[in-house]
């Protein structure tokens, strides 16, 4: 823990023109001073933006999160954040907002599922609406108009609205829209822009990482409909997901100014010297406008464009010089960069200078071949081809005519986490890059370069498919049951800085420095095969997977030391562990870890084990790779007994507490298998993969059914057992199961005194 600086926590400001020696004084000398100054320099249109806001929150102290919520970005003189999650550790992120657009006016939420009748009924979120709803139409009930979605339409009926079937192009002064930004057609741009102009009211939503994900490549700054409608008004969408400011959502409390990139920019060009979480307020908010505004936008993107001409500024990124949230001018320029590079056509690419750092260079004597892959398309997803693009050459990809325009893809680039949100940059933050299939011919293309993959986005009954690429280079791929030995201790020397060793279940990315040095993949390989059948086995699922898992090592990942995910990321101390045949033996509780988010059903994990079921997979890994032995360490018996025997004491077991320590809840789960084994679990898992649509448990339901369930398989009443961990299991449920044998205490692994 490093040690508290007695220097004041204030930094300059300044992207554009020369700080005054007062601003200076003033950001050293006084925090009220500094406030002072900001109130004056951030004041536009303040009163009416005050009121406007007051008018909105009126009566709302907490919002509701659905899902992962997507970001804001505030800009325009109009426009204002009305509620903000987490941006990294300081900053704020709007994840409601608003303007004023002409007569009309504008309500805008970071989620589709704010437009869900059951998300109203959470926390005050139905008020915020009701506000939204008065403030947009001018009037307490204005009449609405919710041409996409009957259930909305009937929930707000019910809570006293009058509800229309007016058409868009009949819209008039007094009506309010609600409509997703997702439903948004071209044909509406114009008719809403109009309605606004004349008085009307709309209310929109949109998750902006989410419409990325299934967009086909699609740019959310220049090609989503919902952007194109609002830049003008001073809000678009971002792309990254908003962190939670409650347990549970969205606290509505005050908001930094500098949440507004308007204002952010008006500070910095006054050379305002503001405090360390200010000055990464500002960044974070100009970070986003920079990212999200279309290329088309005239009134906020050239000032930041001006920014280009200021000199000795870091655009390149690395582990050793990496562009933090207080280097501002940096922040906003590589964001320019990179909505640049997203958009040049491949032969205008050149290599980006921080892809000599990550993901590394290509020799340039390395051959530049033409080689043709195979692509089976009854296997969805990522298809490894074993070749790599170098940074800022075109590469052409060849396809029968059959298979363009059938949704393929080729994909420059298995790191594909973009880490705009994150405090520090260690690497460029996004650094692959996807083309669509479109025609026989295609030319791809990245300046960082990266590891090609034909992407097929789901399984198809076609026959196997030849592709060919031309410009690439030969990277380091072993294919288990296909790659010799001897074949290897050729492919392991090619030139290329990344590769890949390749079963039918899992597929890992690595450095090729790494894959260099490893004498014996078959061998490998073969744990790694055992691993995911142990995973498969406790899963209930069949060993012969539709796709296989992935595992990509990284200079630096968008959460945590792994997250789960196609593919599953790790960072640059795992490799060594990853080809190790020795630990892969022993089992890894990480990967074993992200694995296990990756096959946990929602049907059994119950709020508060998301961080808890996943690790039942590490611990059967663990127990079972390379034959069965006991588990032991953070999940054996004695140190469960400890978590039992503290957490009981006194008699009053808290839920709430048991629900914040994975490992406090894990323990629940290491008794029930050293007591029913393992059979048990796999059987359970099973019943639920079989449940019907209809009978599958509601959110409400779920700790009732593991329960009920789990006790019929064993044959006991586990009633008493969860009551005394604390779960909030209803007395239906307990009924349900009171005429099974009874499990008494003693009989509780760790309760008894003993240990095996």
């Amino acid at each position: 823990m490093t040690a508290p600086s007695t220097q004041p926590a204030t930094r300059r400001l300044q992207i554009a023109g020369t700080a005054t020696r007062a601003a200076a004084d003033v950001g050293v000398r006084a925090p009220l001073a500094l406030a002072t100054l900001l109130v004056s320099l951030l004041a536009l249109p303040a009163l009416a933006a005050d009121a406007d806001l007051a008018a909105l929150t009126k009566g709302v102290k907490e919002i509701a999160a659905p899902g992962a919520p997507g970001n804001i970005s505030v800009f325009g003189p109009q426009a204002f954040a009305v509620v903000a999650g987490k941006e990294g550790k300081a900053a704020a992120s709007p994840v409601v907002a608003a303007t004023r657009a002409g007569k009309g006016r504008v309500v805008a939420f970071g989620h589709t599922s704010y437009l869900d009748a059951d998300v109203l009924a959470q926390f005050d979120t139905g008020k915020l609406m009701d506000n939204a709803i008065a403030w947009a139409g001018g009037a307490a009930k204005p009449a609405l108009v919710v041409p996409k979605s009957k259930s909305l339409a009937d929930a707000l009926t019910k809570r006293g609205f009058t509800v229309t079937a007016t058409p868009l192009a009949q819209l008039k002064p007094g009506h309010v829209l609600l409509l997703s930004a997702h439903s948004l057609v071209a044909d509406d741009i114009p008719a809403i822009t109009k309605f606004l102009a004349e008085g009307g009211g709309f209310i929109t939503a949109s998750t902006g990482w989410g419409w990325v994900q299934i967009s086909g490549g699609l740019s959310l700054a220049n090609d989503f409909l919902g952007n194109q409608l609002l830049a003008p008004l001073g809000l678009v969408f971002g792309g990254n997901m908003t962190g939670k400011t409650t347990a549970k959502g969205f606290a509505v409390e005050p908001i930094s100014p500098l949440a507004h990139a308007g204002k952010a920019l008006d500070a910095a060009r006054a050379g305002t010297t503001l405090a360390k979480d200010d000055l990464a307020q500002a960044s974070a908010s100009l970070t986003t406008a920079a990212q999200s505004l279309p290329a088309s936008d005239k009134s906020f993107l050239p000032k930041l464009n001006a920014l280009r001409s200021q000199p000795g500024v870091n655009t390149a990124p690395t582990a050793k010089s990496p562009v933090k949230a207080d280097h501002l001018a940096a922040r906003v320029l590589v964001s320019l960069d990179g909505r640049e590079l997203e958009s040049l056509p491949p032969a205008q690419l050149k290599a980006h200078p921080s892809a000599a750092s990550f993901p590394g260079p290509v020799p340039a004597d390395a051959k530049r071949e033409t080689a043709t892959v195979t692509v089976n398309p009854k296997v969805p997803g990522w298809h490894s081809t074993g070749l790599y693009a170098a940074p800022g050459e075109a590469v052409t990809v060849r396809v029968p005519a059959s298979s363009a325009n059938a949704g393929w893809r080729i994909r420059i680039g298995a790191h594909s986490d973009r880490l705009w949100h994150l405090d520090s940059w260690k690497r460029f933050p996004d650094v692959s890059r996807s083309y669509a299939v479109k025609s026989a011919e295609t030319q791809v293309a990245s300046a960082f370069g990266g590891l090609l993959f034909v992407e097929t986005p789901k399984a198809s009954d076609g026959a196997e498919v030849k592709v060919e690429f031309a410009g690439a280079v030969r990277a380091p791929h072993y294919v288990h049951g296909k790659t010799t030995l001897a074949e290897w201790k050729e492919l392991r020397a090619a030139p290329a800085p990344w590769g890949e060793l390749e079963t039918k279940k899992i597929v890992l990315s690595l450095p090729s420095s790494v894959l260099r040095n490893l004498e014996d993949p078959v061998a490998l390989m073969k744990i790694w095969d055992e691993t995911l059948d142990l995973v498969a086995d406790l899963a209930a699922i069949p060993k012969d997977r539709p796709r296989a898992e992935r595992i990509v090592c990284d200079e630096q990942i968008s959460a945590g030391y792994m997250h789960s995910g196609y593919p599953i990321m790790t960072w640059l101390d795992m490799p060594p562990r990853l080809v190790s045949e020795a630990h892969m033996k022993k089992g890894d509780w990480g990967i074993g870890h992200e694995l296990g988010h990756n096959h946990q059903v929602g049907d059994w994990t119950f709020e508060g084990t998301g961080e808890v079921t996943c690790n039942l997979f590490t611990m059967y890994v663990i127990d079972r790779i390379g034959g069965t032995k006991p588990a032991n360490g953070r999940v054996g018996l004695p140190v469960v007994a400890e978590k039992f025997a503290k957490y009981t004491a006194g008699g009053k077991p808290d839920f709430a507490k048991w629900q914040a320590d994975p490992f406090l809840a894990l323990a629940m789960y290491v008794q029930l298998q050293h007591a029913f084994g393992w059979d048990s679990f796999k059987q359970v898992f099973g019943e639920y993969r079989a449940l019907p649509a209809g009978e599958r448990p509601k959110a409400n339901e779920r700790i009732d059914q593991w329960m009920a369930r789990f006790s019929k398989t064993v044959n006991r009443n586990l009633g008493p057992f969860f009551q005394a961990w604390g779960l909030p299991v209803t007395d239906a449920a307990l009924a349900s199961i009171a005429k099974l044998p009874a499990w008494p205490k003693e009989a509780w692994p760790g309760t008894n005194g003993k240990f095996d």
